[in-house]
């Protein structure tokens, strides 16, 4: 493990990685000045999960390491009206989503700092990830989420003894809410917290050993705060650097036409902030991704895409995965309807894969 330090990508600020920083005196978010290399030769064959991959994650004790082995999803060939892809299984994790990846890390960084209580605000996912990990690592956890979000995943981060703290309003007036009580607890939330993104990078690590060390022409992602799609992004520099693939991967990053902040500020619009979610894909309905003009550069430097699709895509999207036995939450499935808007989807031999992101046992929608 080398040292790191946080960077503030805005002002240039490097500050020390303490209990007491999660952004940027500037208010902006800060990054880690880190940049580690795999060594092949040197993972251990026998150790399935993501912490295989130890020599690229900044914890300095992996005695520190709060985990229930998560990783090692499957990739599983499906298709969508006849154009195919591998769907990526995070699904599977330990808490039903992938972020479980960042909650591990971030959580096992919260425990090696001495951090004992945290605040998280979430859409749902990141509420169940984040509370299932700090009830295995003894670190109180106060969860803040939008009230009229699924109730499934409310409760399901409450039973791991959270305290739920639900917000009227939308996915801005919960996270400002969590802001508040950040001022006297660590703010341990996935959009700001660069721990938890070096845990999402693990995904494609993962998918390039599964390809046999070689990086897939694209991959789908549903994008809300961007927490996934720049751990990817992450993780494809790291393993050129190292010599491991030699090309990038196009980055598709999906979002609901209802909801599509990333467009919007490409082809130079206001998203309009609506009083509820707009969309059935709740994880994905975030006006203002903290991260947005990062999430924007990141694809546009893969030469990807921002993709949009509506409801009715998503839910036929969800119907056609569980006739081949998968069963994603709306949100995943905006992803598969995705493959469809791609520009080289009739392209012969294109490796393409979707990260299915949530699984449907969570979700209150039912087809």
């Amino acid at each position: 493990m080398m040292d790191c330090q946080f960077l503030c990508p805005s002002c240039g600020a490097k500050y020390s990685v303490t209990k007491e920083v999660w952004r940027c005196e500037c208010e902006n978010y800060l990054d880690l000045n880190y940049h580690p290399h795999l060594d092949r030769s040197k993972l251990d064959p026998d150790d399935r999960s993501f912490w295989r991959y130890s020599q690229v994650l900044p914890l300095n004790d992996l005695k520190n390491a709060i985990s229930f082995g998560e990783g090692g999803t499957p990739l599983v060939k499906m298709e969508i009206d006849g154009v195919p892809f591998l769907g990526k299984m995070d699904f599977m994790l330990p808490s039903g989503s992938f972020k479980d990846r960042g909650a591990s890390l971030m959580i096992s960084k919260c425990k090696e700092l001495g951090i004992t209580e945290i605040v998280e605000d979430s859409s749902g996912n990141s509420a169940c990830s984040v509370s299932a990990y700090c009830a295995r690592g003894g670190i109180k956890a106060n969860i803040y989420m939008p009230a009229g979000n699924s109730s499934a995943k409310s409760i399901q981060a409450a039973s791991y003894g959270s305290d739920i703290h639900l917000i009227e309003g939308n996915r801005i007036d919960c996270a400002n809410a969590a802001l508040e009580a950040a001022k006297a607890s660590y703010y341990a939330a996935h959009a700001w917290n660069p721990f938890f993104i070096h845990g999402t990078k693990t995904i494609i690590y993962e998918i390039v050993e599964q390809l046999g060390w070689r990086a897939p022409d694209s991959i789908f992602i549903p994008v809300g705060s961007g927490s996934q799609i720049i751990g990817v992004y992450l993780g494809l520099v790291e393993m050129m650097q190292a010599g491991i693939i030699d090309k990038m991967t196009r980055l598709m990053a999906v979002q609901s036409n209802k909801c599509s902040p990333l467009k919007d500020f490409v082809e130079g619009r206001e998203t309009p902030v609506s009083a509820r979610n707009p969309s059935i894909a709740e994880g994905i309905a975030i006006h203002r991704p903290v991260r947005l003009k990062q999430i924007v550069d990141v694809v546009q430097s893969t030469g990807g895409e921002f993709l949009t699709v509506d409801d009715n895509e998503i839910i036929a999207a969800m119907k056609i995965s569980a006739g081949q036995g998968v069963y994603i939450e709306p949100t995943s499935a905006s992803a598969v309807a995705a493959v469809l808007k791609d520009s080289r989807r009739g392209a012969s031999g294109e490796v393409r894969v979707v990260s299915l992101t949530g699984t449907g046992l969570k979700s209150s929608f039912k087809l």
